[in-house]
């Protein structure tokens, strides 16, 4: 199964081991990309240098490297049966570059070809770099399979404006979303991003966006927010990092992977360790006030603390005896309950957005189109409580 060619756009399907299916759509667990005191390239000539070459997308990937001892290379062409060997062989010629320049990375025409190439730059723990469409002379894009191919770096610096393109597979016949959520035609591309560095969810999310995006025979360039929702980026670059943290549920986490430590602290106690708490994400088992601070190789810093007050809700969901539908949704909900309950909608840390008392018979619809997408909480006057997912 092939996915359909267009410029920019020649697409791949992994043969990876399938696992069991998932059963719904999954929800994005947005995360802001962290600022990084170690998330710098080494791309110093780059310009020069780009002044030299002839960029072209259809040609076989190729890697051009100015000489022995630099520190990048610049990459341009699709991925075919030869990619996996030229991988290998600049590797094995130009062991001090650290930066990989994407120019103009079309896509694949050969499914084994990228997943082999694809792990072994991954392997090689190196910094990945897109510039914007008009940082320089020569156009600048990724898109299909060179997107695939870009999420291998070890750091995947993206600039403002940086040329994504996505769109979904095709069997020939029927595109990727002729197929159910969970389908094991899905899976491969999930199992891939998640052999990539992504979490389960955050795999699904970002494969189920990019078949919804466009067609098999057309292409979506992700706009600024996409590539920062579905965390195409590892961190963006700053001297004094201002380090910030995301919940889901009762979990913590920080935003920066890859740092040299995590300690997470108790700000009601004198910003106080808290046993045990190394790692970047950390669960959350009594209401109070978090932070972590960040160690990097050459800095280090606290987040902002957050309250959390949620610790609870979620065992209380099984006595919610009324119906929410539909949920996940898109901004407008209905509740059917007892008239006399009063609801209240609580945000992720436990803070009620708005209230309100069910006058009708039997339900009660809520337009919460105005609340920013993520995990909401319903609670009703008994105390009983419902998690709301917003899209």
């Amino acid at each position: 199964m092939k996915r359909n060619t267009t410029p920019k756009s020649k697409i791949l399907l992994f043969k990876l081991l399938l696992v069991t299916a998932v059963c719904m759509l999954p929800t994005l667990s947005k995360a802001q990309t962290s600022e990084s005191c170690d998330c710098t390239i080494d791309t110093l000539g780059l310009r020069t240098y780009l002044s030299t070459l002839t960029l072209t997308e259809n040609a076989p990937l190729q890697f051009e490297v100015s000489n022995s001892s630099a520190l990048f290379a610049v990459l341009h062409g699709y991925i075919d049966a030869t990619t996996p060997t030229v991988v290998q062989t600049f590797i094995n010629t130009y062991p001090n570059v650290t930066t990989l320049v994407f120019m103009q990375i079309a896509g694949s025409a050969d499914d084994d070809a990228n997943l082999l190439a694809s792990q072994t730059l991954k392997n090689q723990g190196l910094k990945f770099y897109l510039p914007a469409v008009n940082a320089y002379a020569q156009d600048a894009f990724i898109a299909s399979g060179g997107v695939d191919m870009f999420l291998a770096g070890d750091t995947r610096v993206i600039d403002l404006n940086g040329e994504v393109g996505v769109h979904s597979w095709s069997d020939g016949t029927n595109d990727a979303t002729g197929f159910p959520v969970g389908h094991a035609f899905h899976l491969p591309y999930i199992n891939y991003y998640v052999s990539m560095g992504f979490s389960q969810a955050d795999a699904e999310a970002f494969y189920y966006f990019t078949i919804n995006a466009a067609s098999a025979n057309s292409i979506h360039n992700m706009t600024e927010t996409e590539i920062e929702n579905y965390k195409l980026r590892t961190c963006k670059y700053a001297a004094a990092p201002t380090y910030t943290i995301s919940t889901n549920g009762n979990t913590i986490s920080a935003n920066l992977s890859g740092a040299t430590s995590y300690q997470w602290i108790d700000c009601n106690s004198g910003n106080s360790p808290i046993s045990g708490a190394l790692n970047q994400n950390f669960t959350v088992t009594s209401n109070g006030n978090y932070a972590v601070q960040i160690t990097e190789n050459s800095c280090s810093g606290t987040s902002p603390c957050i309250l959390y007050n949620t610790v609870g809700l979620t065992k209380n969901q099984s006595s919610f005896s009324g119906e929410i539908y539909p949920n996940p949704t898109n901004g407008t909900i209905t509740v059917s309950q007892k008239p006399e309950n009063t609801f209240e909608i609580l945000d992720s840390l436990g803070k009620t957005v708005f209230s309100v008392k069910n006058s009708k018979k039997n339900s009660l619809t809520i337009n919460i189109k105005h609340l920013n997408s993520g995990i909401y909480f319903l609670k009703l006057k008994d105390g009983s409580v419902k998690k709301i997912i917003l899209n």
